[in-house]
């Protein structure tokens, strides 16, 4: 209990001086036989690829809804796309060392990070647990789709699933993940730790925290991390957020056996902008983002900021972050420095911002800076890179075939909407386990003192209570 804790007066008041301690800013340093001998030259260029994959499926959402088509394929979309043209590098990076059990959550800009979570659940998974959560979810309907015309490998299969999973989602389609019923700034496959996204800025704070103590307390395995964007950090309650997740109880009242902290990581993806608003010398006073750290606790949140255009020191920073989370030393903060080309959404023209600093981000691409990076090095070639692009060409297009076709991917019927909500049903609990409490309910003074009095005036014969 608080009272366990003294406040000395005599300490409080004394002079002293607060420090702060240093937040490191882009540290890391690419060396390519280190990083070849950690992530091997295949995982390498797999990262290139599913960069590659983002990019294009992107694209080809702007080409549709600006132009109403793509590849020769027509389509009217009328729903939102928050598009995250440019930031490949950052999601990508962020889930090479992420498993099943690392959940993230996102915001209304999520596509991108639900891809690579995705892509990334792939490459861990054997094809055996990949056909079978393939064939259970949603009774098989995604699957049984995409495996009409495929005859590659199981691993391959699963891309097109995922592919067409999310962007029949996000055309509102039964088969979509979520029954169409969530749309582009709600898509989420859970079985690959790609949690629900939060269309409302800053909105997935709160949950996130929330699911990152429920592993804590139920002792799950895994951390999680919340994405969004540097225009959050003017939103309550990613403040109220952070400011949970870093209460000193779970250190000083908590019991040991606990863990620690939720493994709570606060990832902002730092594009610079909260739609026309630029955080960066306008909208916010914090310069650099990972200075907030230093508000918070004496670790500075573990705060860094990391270069986002570079998918490996992305990675470097969550596997180091990963283990203090998963000591029950966090919560974490990462700034990831980004840039988001396309603009708010497509019908953006964004007016808040130059032509030139545009320019100058899109001659800092981050897929041609890392494809330069690898063929400088010669673990890929030019013929090579155009190869996977032209792959990459052909499988976002027959993503795009299946779920434009209403025969093909229909929507849900209204009668549908009965079986989702006011069911009336209800989750009695999360766990089977007794739960843990400071006193037994029966024990429990003031259960005991309710216990004698009444919840209404008259009885039940209708006569007043004495």
């Amino acid at each position: 209990m608080p009272k366990s804790i003294f406040i000395d007066p005599k300490e409080v008041r004394k002079p002293q001086i607060l420090k702060i301690k240093d937040i490191p800013i882009n540290q890391y340093k690419p060396d390519i036989k280190k990083e070849t001998k950690k992530y091997g030259e295949e995982k390498l260029l797999k990262i290139y690829y599913d960069m590659l994959i983002i990019r294009e499926f992107e694209s080809m959402l702007n080409s549709i809804k600006i132009q109403g088509s793509y590849e020769g394929i027509e389509y009217k979309h009328l729903g939102p796309s928050h598009l995250s043209i440019g930031q490949e590098s950052s999601v990508v990076g962020q889930c090479v060392h992420l498993g099943i059990e690392d959940f993230i959550f996102g915001s209304h800009r999520s596509h991108g990070e639900v891809l690579a979570k995705c892509l990334s659940a792939i490459d861990e998974l054997d094809e055996n647990t990949l056909l079978e959560i393939m064939q259970s979810y949603m009774d098989g309907a995604c699957l049984k789709v995409v495996e009409k015309e495929h005859k590659g490998k199981i691993k391959s299969l699963a891309q097109d699933f995922v592919l067409y999973g999310v962007l029949a989602e996000i055309f509102g389609r039964a088969n979509g993940f979520n029954k169409g019923l969530g749309g582009s700034m709600h898509v989420f496959f859970a079985p690959f730790g790609s949690m629900p996204n939060n269309a409302i800025v800053g909105g997935a704070a709160d949950i996130s925290v929330g699911a990152a103590l429920f592993k804590r307390i139920n002792r799950k395995a895994g951390m999680v991390i919340c994405n969004i964007g540097d225009g959050s950090m003017g939103c309550g309650p990613v403040w109220e957020a952070i400011m949970i997740a870093a209460m000193d109880q779970y250190r000083t009242l908590w019991d040991k056996e606990l863990g620690g902290v939720p493994p709570i990581l606060f990832n902002f993806f730092n594009n610079f902008y909260g739609m026309g608003g630029q955080t960066s010398g306008e909208t916010m006073g914090y310069q650099i983002l990972a200075r907030v750290g230093a508000g918070v606790n004496p670790e500075n949140l573990h705060a860094e900021r990391v270069d986002g255009y570079n998918p490996l020191a992305v990675a470097d920073a969550i596997e180091r972050k990963k283990k203090i989370l998963l000591k029950g030393n966090g919560p974490v903060l990462l700034d990831i420095v980004t840039y988001r080309i396309s603009g708010h959404s497509p019908s953006d023209a964004s007016s808040y911002r130059s032509k030139e600093e545009v320019s100058a981000w899109q001659e800092t691409d981050c897929i041609r800076e890392y494809g330069e990076y690898l063929k400088k090095n010669r673990m890929t070639t030019s013929r090579q890179m155009d190869d996977l692009k032209r792959e990459v060409i052909l499988r976002i297009t027959k993503a795009l075939k299946l779920s434009a076709s209403l025969e093909i991917s229909p929507r849900v019927k209204a009668d549908f909407f009965e079986t989702v909500m006011f069911s009336n049903q209800y989750k009695d609990r999360m766990e089977d386990r007794t739960p843990e409490v400071l006193i037994p309910k029966k024990d429990n003074p003031r259960v005991k003192s309710l216990s004698h009095k009444y919840r209404f005036a008259l009885d039940e014969n209708g006569k007043a209570h004495p």
